[in-house]
Order: structure tokens, then sequence, then C-alpha cells
């Protein structure tokens, strides 16, 4: 069965032992905000008002989601991931909508996200929960590799 819960502090390494690997299969490097944020992603996120969640079936993280908080503008969801062995059964859709009830729970006008066009399985989910193309709100660090970015009202 599919949990999704905030990361615990024992449970660091393992948003950027699935994050990692994706990103650079996917051909894109790993940028210098990156490499500061998996270092401890749940306190970075925590320190904006966000938060990092993992998806696990039984004892094994098969999914990981951040929530960056953005100030007035919002929440952004960041650094979406699922394994290989989990596409296909709502594993990505869960923690996007985790992230929805995140931002709407924390008062959020609307959540945020950046990706690549490469993603089309990703962005025709995103499109599916409603979310929209939108210019990049306030606060928002638009990183390189960013080719969209999307929001939805929460």
């Amino acid at each position: 069965m599919l949990t999704i819960a905030p990361m615990t502090a024992q449970q660091t390494h393992e948003f950027a032992a699935i994050w990692i690997p994706w990103l650079e299969g996917m051909g894109r490097v790993v940028e210098a905000e990156d490499a500061a944020i998996m270092a401890d992603p749940a306190n970075y996120y925590r320190a904006s008002g966000g938060e990092a969640f993992l998806a696990r079936i039984g004892e094994e993280t098969v999914g990981a989601v951040a929530v960056k908080g953005l100030g007035a503008s919002g929440f952004e969801f960041c650094k979406l991931v699922v394994t290989e062995a989990a596409r296909g059964h709502g594993a990505g859709r869960a923690l996007v909508q985790t992230c929805l009830e995140f931002a709407a729970a924390h008062g959020g006008p609307a959540l945020y996200l950046q990706s690549f066009r490469a993603l089309d399985v990703a962005l025709g989910l995103y499109e599916r929960m409603g979310f929209a193309d939108a210019p990049a709100p306030p606060g928002m660090n638009v990183l390189a590799r960013t080719q969209i970015i999307m929001a939805k009202p929460v």
C-alpha cells in the first residue's frame, strides 16, 4: 500500500538517492541549488514554510516531492520523482495531490511548478489535475533548466 508522509531526519539520504540519478538520467545537470537542497531537503523546505514528502510502499521509498514556500505568491512543488518500478500506479498523482492539500491548508493562493518539456507524461498529469501555464510568481527562483512554469489555484 502506498503511503505518503513528511520526511524524517533518518530519511534525509532517500530523497537524493532517487532524485539525483533521475535528473542525471534525463540529461540534466545538478545545479548548485540542487546540491545544497539535497544535503538536507526537509530542513531546507521547512525553512520556507514548506515540507518534503516521501512516498513509500512498505519500507521502500518509491517517490519524493517537496513544497517550497513563495511568500504571498503561495507555494511551489519541487523535485517530484517516482521510481521507474512505481510509475503508472498513481504515486505521482498522489504526491501532487499531497502538495495541493498542503498548500491549501497553509493558505497558499496557488501552487506552482517548474518543469521541462521532455517530461510529457508528467506535464499531461499536471494539466489533467488543473495546472495551466503561468508566469513565474514573485519569490520563485527560476532554474536554468526550466522550460515551463505552471500553476493551479488552491
